[in-house]
């Protein structure tokens, strides 16, 4: 399937999202940024790891969440479920769990008086509870996050009652993907990035792919298609309700590099696309703060975590195979180092649009019709906002 190279053909086909200029003060303001939390954190289904990080009975995790004002205890129970918590204490409101992630045997004990929790939540021991009035007990559990599991991602809503279930949420993202062999997948390798720049502005760099031949000139210039202008054209656009999926294929005028080529006749899989991918580089933004993008035999998931309204922690895995032999070794660690150097090249432009923001020197976006996931992004986040201001 060869890109269609004719122009506007998004808007055509998204009359809904329009041509205007996006405003930028969004990406700024801290009054917008508290309606976000309000409107899209404490409402929305968040990712917040992995079913391989809590594999046992008792094994947990702690994310903490500054944008929704909470931290949350995502754990394994003794019966093999996942839950998750408010990670609070019902006696004086310190945290439960204070380390990152462990084992528990049966029990959580806040370090700060001793109360005590199993991994359903219920408060199983008081200390001195003959010297508290009334105490019940069976009411002081601690509170539950709604918590589901979706091809091995772990999500929590912390709205008290969710208006959807998470499979609801997901809509046609769920049924694009199924058969996508996550189960057989590792991370290869992670790490997170603190920037000070606004989560918005940090998901519209890696949203879209006309910036590839020019940021990306040293790292993967020409891997993707494009014309005789090095403009890059996306093979596809799709909307599932909240969340969408750019697709782009492959140049046939891609120069593959003598490392490239080693790595190619080492493993030939590495850079094969699973049955599931539209084309060769899938990009999912699962609103609102999530990324899953396949490329060839592996798939990498952002997390964007704001912790103000200039500050985000970009948290990145990498997802292959687990190696049978040195060559898929040798494959995987070239498209590694390759994916590691662009992220590094990405992350270096984050925080130079940010610097500029507040000047007022402009005010909107232009955005051209390769862009349209960024303009239905931001749409998105509006949309939660107005109808969470009712």
């Amino acid at each position: 399937m060869k890109t269609d190279m004719g122009n506007h053909r998004w808007v055509k086909e998204n009359l809904d999202l329009g041509t205007d200029p996006v405003p930028l003060e969004s990406c700024y303001s801290d009054a917008h940024y508290q309606l976000e939390r309000e409107a899209i954190f404490k409402r929305c289904w968040l990712i917040v790891g992995r079913v391989e990080e809590i594999t046992k009975p008792g094994e947990f995790f702690v994310k903490d969440l500054p944008v929704a004002d909470t931290s949350v205890l995502v754990v394994r129970g003794m019966d093999g479920q996942v839950r998750a918590f408010h990670n609070m204490c019902s006696h004086r409101a310190n945290k439960v769990v204070w380390d990152e992630r462990g084992t528990c045997k049966r029990y959580f004990t806040c370090p700060f008086h001793n109360w005590t929790y199993d991994t359903t939540g219920a408060l199983r021991f008081v200390t001195d509870e003959v010297n508290f009035f009334n105490l019940k007990k069976e009411e002081l559990g601690l509170t539950p996050v709604a918590c589901d599991v979706w091809e091995g991602f772990i999500f929590v809503n912390l709205d008290p009652r969710p208006r959807e279930s998470l499979l609801e949420y997901m809509g046609g993202v769920a049924d694009q993907l199924k058969g996508y062999p996550f189960d057989q997948m590792q991370e290869t390798y992670g790490y997170s990035v603190d920037e000070r720049v606004n989560w918005k502005v940090l998901l519209d760099a890696q949203n879209e792919v006309y910036h590839l031949p020019y940021l990306h000139k040293t790292t993967f210039p020409d891997f993707f298609a494009d014309n005789d202008h090095r403009c890059v054209r996306n093979l596809a656009f799709r909307r599932f309700g909240r969340h969408c999926v750019y697709s782009t294929e492959r140049s046939d005028k891609h120069k593959v590099i003598r490392a490239e080529e080693f790595a190619l006749k080492a493993d030939p899989m590495s850079f094969v696309a699973a049955s599931t991918m539209i084309g060769a580089f899938d990009f999912y933004t699962i609103f609102p703060n999530s990324v899953i993008g396949f490329l060839g035999g592996t798939f990498l998931h952002y997390r964007l975590w704001p912790m103000g309204p200039e500050q985000t922690v970009w948290e990145i895995r990498l997802y292959t195979r687990k190696p049978k032999n040195a060559g898929e070794v040798l494959a995987q660690e070239f498209l590694k180092a390759g994916l590691r150097d662009t992220l590094h090249e990405d992350a270096g432009s984050h925080e130079r649009t940010q610097s500029v923001l507040k000047s007022g020197a402009k005010k909107h976006m232009i955005l051209q019709d390769e862009e349209v996931q960024i303009r239905f992004f931001h749409k998105m986040v509006d949309d939660h906002v107005r109808a969470a201001a009712g």
